[in-house]
């Protein structure tokens, strides 16, 4: 009877509807699950009887809840997130190190000069010519230490940028995968949406890392290149993401993407956590490393340069105070083996005459070319080093919360769309339930009428 193969076909497909419900609720806490809907459809009947209603329902295909725009959207912001917030702790991190006691330049400047200035009064002491020496060698510590610290941040900024490549290429690998995973369902007639949550959750990870963009392919594929066009994924095919460390300094690098057999380089607007690495040394670390070494060259220089004009207490020609290789000042910069007699402070060899001494002292206003930042006082240098980096760390600070709200808006706006709604999918079960056990009575009935019919013989 017709009635019994409407009321089967309406059993089956409230049962389908039942099983969609049932995986959205077993879902509910599953990060980046999309939720799914099962589309039903009539069944036409006999096209030549016009008094046939129809041969029921059925579910035409399971539909994944998902707007595209919006999925691309919150990778978009990931990536900006991700890069506001690696580069906002780095440049706290530099504010920090800039600013503890220990590292500040200006103070050692400062105790240097002091001590300079309290030989004045009697040039020929040597318990106060041994504090100059002693000063000139904790400025000497001071460079030393400020600049290892860097240097740690700078291995610390390349042993990052390896790990974010490595797993970045693990990405690649997988989605490539997952591609054909979803190629292969799809032309098989499956339904692939486990397999695109979970490309859509790896594309995700990967947003925070690297700045990409995504084009859909008509298999179901997602090609994957990044921002700036070199490509990453295409179909189930993948790329291999380099760091080839540069030739000036083997801490910084120069990004690469290899593709079939292809090397595209890679500008530094990476965007993404690697983005910010290379960024934040490109525009920070390293312009700040190279300005402490012109600094420590221009300390010694200028001090080595005025004493050698002198005479020591014995009437000796002067001898250099400082000593550093040029190749890495900063990290070199010592004092030599002089004694506190060899300071050479006496124009003409006279013990009580202090006139090499006095432009000694003259040096603190001496400007020096300091990198990018212009020619300054060696404490005016220091002091635009430390002010730069704290309007850079409230801008970085800024931006991150700015970003970070606006990857939060997009992860709702995403979610409003896709994740699973506990009380929606309640509303589904009493509804799909109630359907179920209609259509049972639909068959019910269509057996008691056979039963009648039958009574009749």
């Amino acid at each position: 009877m017709n009635l019994v193969n409407i009321g089967l076909s309406g059993l089956n497909a409230n049962r389908v509807a039942l099983d969609v419900t049932a995986q959205n609720v077993s879902n509910v806490n599953t990060d980046g699950y999309t939720r799914q809907q099962a589309m039903m459809a009539t069944v036409g009947g006999v096209k030549d009887d016009n008094l046939d209603p129809g041969a029921g329902v059925k579910v035409s295909n399971i539909r994944r809840v998902t707007d595209q725009f919006l999925v691309k959207q919150m990778w978009s912001t990931k990536s900006s997130s991700s890069y506001a917030s690696h580069y906002t702790t780095n440049m706290s991190q530099m504010e920090n190190t800039l600013g503890a006691d220990g590292f500040s330049i200006s103070a050692g400047l400062d105790s240097l000069y002091a001590a300079l200035h309290d030989a004045t009064s009697k040039p020929e002491s040597v318990p106060l010519r041994q504090q100059i020496r002693n000063e000139s060698e904790a400025i000497a510590r001071r460079f030393n230490t400020l600049t290892q610290a860097l240097y740690s941040q700078h291995k610390d900024m390349h042993d990052q940028r390896n790990a974010a490549v490595a797993n970045a290429n693990t990405l690649l690998i997988n989605i490539a995968d997952v591609n054909k995973q979803i190629a292969e369902t799809s032309g098989t007639g499956g339904n692939p949406a486990q397999l695109l949550d979970k490309r859509d959750n790896l594309i995700h990870q990967l947003s925070e890392l690297v700045e990409i963009k995504t084009s859909d392919q008509h298999d179901g594929t997602t090609q994957v290149t990044l921002v700036s066009g070199q490509p990453l994924v295409i179909g189930g095919e993948y790329g291999t993401l380099r760091a080839v460390p540069r030739d000036d300094d083997s801490y910084l690098a120069q990004m690469e993407v290899d593709f079939d057999k292809q090397t595209f380089a890679v500008p530094n607007a990476l965007g993404g956590g690697l983005g910010a690495i290379n960024d934040y040394q490109n525009e920070v670390l390293k312009p700040y490393m190279n300005a402490l070494d012109d600094m420590a060259a221009g300390l010694a220089d200028m001090f080595n340069g005025e004493l050698a004009k002198g005479l020591d207490l014995n009437r000796q020609k002067g001898t250099p105070l400082f000593k550093y290789d040029p190749a890495h000042p900063s990290q070199s910069l010592d004092i030599t083996d002089i004694t506190p007699e060899q300071l050479a402070l006496s124009g003409d060899g006279n013990p009580g005459n202090s006139d090499v001494l006095a432009k000694l002292i003259t040096l603190s206003n001496r400007p020096v070319g300091v990198g990018r930042f212009g020619n300054m006082s060696l404490n005016d240098a220091f002091t635009a080093i430390v002010g730069e980096t704290a309007i850079r760390g409230r801008q970085a600070e800024s931006d991150y919360q700015a970003k970070n709200a606006m990857d939060e808006q997009a992860v709702a706006a995403r979610d409003n769309i896709s994740a699973v709604n506990s009380d929606e999918e309640a509303a589904n079960l009493m509804t799909f339930s109630k359907a179920h056990d209609a259509n049972m009575k639909v068959i019910s009935t269509a057996n008691r009428l056979f039963d009648t019919v039958l009574q009749l013989f």
